[in-house]
């Protein structure tokens, strides 16, 4: 449990200052540091969530249902997860008008998402993913 709650805080914090860090490259969507803050708290709120769900089904899949133990099938899988996911979130908060990109946000030509929050769904969930794998092996 201990170790579930410390995944939760580190994807939180990661996320956290990554959508800080890339909040320029959307069209304004908040005025002010105190909106600024909080957008991105629960932003990155949600963030966990969906981390969650990468990690899960990665178990899920390639570890109990094909019986798989190798750590880099494992690795990939949540970074092959974080991908989809990423580009299926963010083609329906383009397409709804959740959010927009500005001229900076690079942009995957033949995927029209955003490569910065794609990115972030790879990187982060894999982060937290090797955090957890080094905690079952002590």
């Amino acid at each position: 449990m201990k170790k579930i709650f410390f995944a939760i805080i580190i994807a939180f914090v990661l996320n956290f200052f990554w959508e800080i860090s890339q909040s320029f490259l959307y069209a304004p969507h908040y005025k002010g540091f105190e909106q600024l803050i909080s957008v991105h708290l629960w932003a990155s709120a949600s963030d966990v969530m969906i981390v969650s769900v990468i990690l899960l089904a990665s178990e899920i899949i390639f570890e109990r249902f094909l019986k798989n133990e190798n750590k880099k099938v494992g690795l990939f899988s949540v970074i092959f997860l974080g991908f989809l996911l990423a580009v299926a979130i963010e083609k329906y908060a383009l397409t709804t008008g959740m959010w927009a990109y500005n001229s900076w946000m690079p942009v995957i030509p033949w995927l029209k998402v955003g490569l910065a929050p794609v990115i972030q769904m790879m990187l982060i969930p894999a982060a937290v993913w090797m955090f957890l794998k080094k905690k079952e092996e002590r």
